[in-house]
């Protein structure tokens, strides 16, 4: 399918998604006929210059192509706005031709911006956005043509240290950690509504970058969230690796697709990256072909040619590995394009996934749904994993519960340890295209699973971490500027919450660094079996991050394995089969709920007011009446650890529509959580 045809390649089955029936050929986005004047605007493009360092002043841009359909030479004026800055300028369009007219400061002093409102990723600042609207007006006054559209004032630049690309965003280090798309849906049934809550969620999770996956993401609807949500793209063009996609056979149509499609998104202020071919070089003709359409369709913007090799690497791992490798191993000296694991599904998206007679023992059905035993998924690792180190499981509830422990603290290591070098990591894969077990944040259904959860405090701006090479407590410092005074606090607690070792530090930390303030000294005797290492990073009393990691006094070695050019060693892991043995928790919890407009907002105050951790605890917000979970939803946090006598407060937010009319309620699960039914929800108590 990769050789010209007419639809998308993936279609034929991946190890991410099956066979698609008809292979979604067809009509996949909007077609519509619109009528104008004798004068067509096309091809418009907005760029911004910022005199960096100084970001106070911006100088705009704008090309555009004026094509006269008449015969008689087309006398009128081309007028614009950027935001509040209007500009026109007096043209004469000759006969069945076009005229490309550019605008800049030079001849339009409106374009000139002091104080622009800049665009920022994630992390960075807000993606602040402009309205822009260009129409051609004729010598009468007969509106023409007109487009209208939203850009952004930004600057990418791009530096080569070390054989190692490095992206800065408006003068400031910009570090990519996020996540590979493939599909937006396996039958292309994504539409705006959907893509807002996907890329939502990308923006919750802190990830600044998505990697449009060989190019199998083409709305429009997606570039315009990116925008909104300050997520950059990384754009590929369709080529796969040369195993799986053969060379196009029709170079010069595949190129003029390509024109196209910059064409077409190059005013999307998230566009950041483009890439040639995954994990290997396109054919020399078609790499000069990229390049140099590139360099003159969208100048700002730097193009690679591999996704894995040369100045960025890539290849995997796509399991499970023990924590330790990450640091060890994937603390990556370049940009890394892939790196992956299982992702298992909750056991409400489990039981909508499949009839209740496949959901255990796994079988057949869970291998279609990408949880194979073997291949690049090695689920029969990961099964193996979870019974030495959790315990084996007698059915579907108690195992996918387990599987949240590896969900978690996976997708935390894979960006914990990118501290090290802090040249970006993205997942294989941030986002599924149907009901999957592996390579996901959130599932089909749109619910965030622990590695959701697990993920979002690895990449946040300003981070506390266990480095579990050293045992060092790090802070990590990605887009937070330039911090004086933090105050860090390390405690190493006793499954009773007594606290058997502390240390604190002050440290000032700058933006792109790492600091390593405190060295943990575990005690040698006086720890229970399961204990915790709780890290807290403040600053005049409020808490930037917190961090909890379990430990347990043994371990278990991992085999290592050899997979293509890589060897792993063996590794240790703990052995945390004592939270088997943990009673039932008892929690407290009181919700209130607010409508705001389109939304509701609402807090949870739980406390474990037991003897006892809680781990894994799980706020689901439901209809109050019907009990059905409420998605897509934002949560402040979940999966978390209550130690004894603690309390959280914490905000979670529904769209209106989604509640299908019924308030929200909020019900608390966990691993050793006793589950009970929501309470109702009060209105909130004045602050």
């Amino acid at each position: 399918l990769g050789a010209d045809n007419p639809t998308y390649h993936a279609t034929a089955g991946w190890d991410w998604i099956p066979s698609i029936r008809g292979r979604d050929i067809g009509i996949w986005s909007d077609v519509y006929l619109t009528t104008t004047g004798p004068v067509v605007l096309e091809r418009p493009l907005v760029t911004t210059r910022l005199p960096l360092p100084d970001s106070s002043s911006a100088d705009l841009t704008v090309e555009v192509t004026l094509r006269n359909t008449d015969s008689q030479p087309v006398a009128g004026v081309l007028r614009g706005q950027f935001g509040d800055a209007h500009f026109e300028r007096a043209v004469e369009v000759p006969a069945a031709a076009s005229a490309v007219v550019r605008l800049d400061p030079s001849t339009i002093a409106a374009l000139h911006l002091l104080h622009p409102k800049l665009w920022w990723p994630v992390g960075y600042g807000e993606p602040n956005l402009y309205d822009v609207r260009l129409e051609f007006a004729t010598a009468d006054g007969q509106r023409s043509d007109a487009q209208a559209f939203r850009a952004g004032v930004r600057q990418f630049t791009y530096a080569e240290e070390n054989g190692a690309l490095k992206l800065f965003i408006n003068g400031r280090r910009f570090i990519g950690r996020g996540g590979n798309w493939g599909f937006a849906e396996s039958n292309l049934l994504y539409r705006a509504r959907e893509y807002d809550a996907a890329v939502r969620y990308h923006r919750d999770l802190g990830f600044t970058l998505i990697r449009n996956w060989v190019g199998q993401v083409g709305d429009d609807a997606f570039f315009e969230a990116c925008d909104r949500y300050g997520v950059v793209v990384w754009q590929d063009f369709w080529l796969a690796n040369p195993a799986d996609g053969p060379d196009p056979a029709d170079n010069a149509m595949f190129l003029q697709n390509a024109a196209d499609f910059i064409e077409r998104i190059r005013n999307h202020p998230s566009v950041g990256l483009y890439c040639g071919r995954n994990e290997g070089n396109p054919p020399p003709v078609l790499n000069a072909g990229l390049e140099k359409l590139v360099a003159s369709l969208h100048p700002e913007i730097r193009y690679i040619p591999n996704s894995a090799f040369g100045l960025v690497s890539g290849g995997g791992p796509y399991h499970l590995m023990p924590i330790n490798f990450y640091f060890d191993q994937r603390a990556t000296a370049k940009l890394h394009s892939e790196l992956g694991m299982a992702n298992i599904v909750s056991l409400d998206s489990l039981q909508q996934m499949m009839p209740k007679a496949d959901q255990w023992p796994r079988g057949a059905v869970w291998g279609l749904h990408d949880f194979t035993t073997r291949g690049a998924q090695q689920g029969g690792a990961l099964e193996e994993t979870i019974k030495k180190t959790y315990g084996d499981a007698a059915n579907a509830a108690e195992w996918v519960e387990l599987a949240q422990f590896t969900n978690y603290d996976g997708h935390r290591a894979m960006f914990e340890a990118q501290s090290k070098h802090r040249m970006g990591v993205l997942m294989w894969m941030s986002h599924p295209c149907w009901p999957s077990f592996v390579w996901q944040t959130y599932d089909y259904y749109l619910e965030p699973t622990a590695g959701y959860f697990g993920a979002k405090k690895g990449c946040e701006p300003l981070h506390v971490q266990w480095n579990p090479l050293n045992d060092t407590v790090e802070v990590v410092n990605y887009s937070a500027g330039q911090r004086a005074g933090l105050n860090v606090k390390a405690s190493i607690l006793n499954a009773d919450g007594s606290v058997q070792w502390e240390r604190t530090a002050t440290v000032d930390s700058a933006e792109d660094s790492v600091a390593a303030p405190i060295t943990l000294a575990f005690p040698a005797t006086g720890l229970s079996p399961l204990h915790f290492v709780r890290l807290k990073l403040t600053a005049g009393g409020a808490t930037l991050s917190e961090n909890t990691y379990l430990r347990s006094l043994t371990t278990f070695q991992v085999p290592g394995l050899s997979f293509g050019p890589f060897h792993i060693p063996d590794y240790p892991a703990f052995d945390l089969r004592a939270i088997r043995t943990l009673p039932k928790v008892n929690l407290r919890h009181a919700t209130t709920a607010e409508r705001q407009g389109d939304r509701w907002v609402l807090w949870t105050e739980l406390k474990n007011p037991s003897p006892t951790p809680a781990l894994l605890v799980r706020l689901k917000v439901v209809r109050e009446q019907s009990g059905d979970r409420i998605l897509p939803a934002l949560y402040e946090d979940n999966y978390f650890t209550l130690l004894p006598g603690e309390t959280r407060r914490l905000r979670t937010e529904v769209e209106q529509a989604d509640t299908r009319g019924e308030r929200p309620s909020i019900m608390v699960e966990g691993f050793n959580v006793q589950a009970a039914s929501p309470a109702p929800t009060a209105p909130p108590r004045p602050e």
